[in-house]
């Protein structure tokens, strides 16, 4: 399903640099630059202060409370592994996965840890 995806949308010119191998902090700015399995453009915003996660797309942002998300999956894109597949799971189910392509892999960690809390280890 991701080949697909990414195969018919290939990387966007103004995702941010990824660096394989190494973790970051959360920018203080929105990541944004990467996009979801339709090709739209995805913003996220963590609101640490609410608790909420933004994801902004051209059309809208849903705001979602983190403690709703019920996990958080990621893998390497092959051939580009300064970059991950994200899967942020809305609902009960694997099937209600938002998919964001094209994460700078050095966020991976801070943004599973911004939703899930520092002692997910899964």
């Amino acid at each position: 399903q991701h080949k697909k995806v990414l195969d018919k949308y290939g990387k966007p010119e103004d995702v941010p640099v990824g660096v394989k191998g190494h973790s970051e902090s959360l920018p203080q700015v929105p990541l944004s630059g990467m996009y979801n399995k339709s090709g739209g453009k995805v913003r996220l915003t963590f609101k640490l202060d609410s608790d909420q996660l933004w994801l902004g797309t051209k059309e809208r942002t849903v705001k979602i409370p983190m403690p709703s998300i019920k996990g958080v999956v990621s893998e390497a894109i092959k051939g580009h592994e300064d970059y991950h597949i994200m899967g942020i799971q809305l609902g009960p189910t694997e099937a209600s996965n938002y998919w964001i392509y094209w994460v700078p892999s050095q966020y991976v960690e801070a943004v599973k840890e911004a939703i899930l809390g520092k002692w997910q280890y899964f």
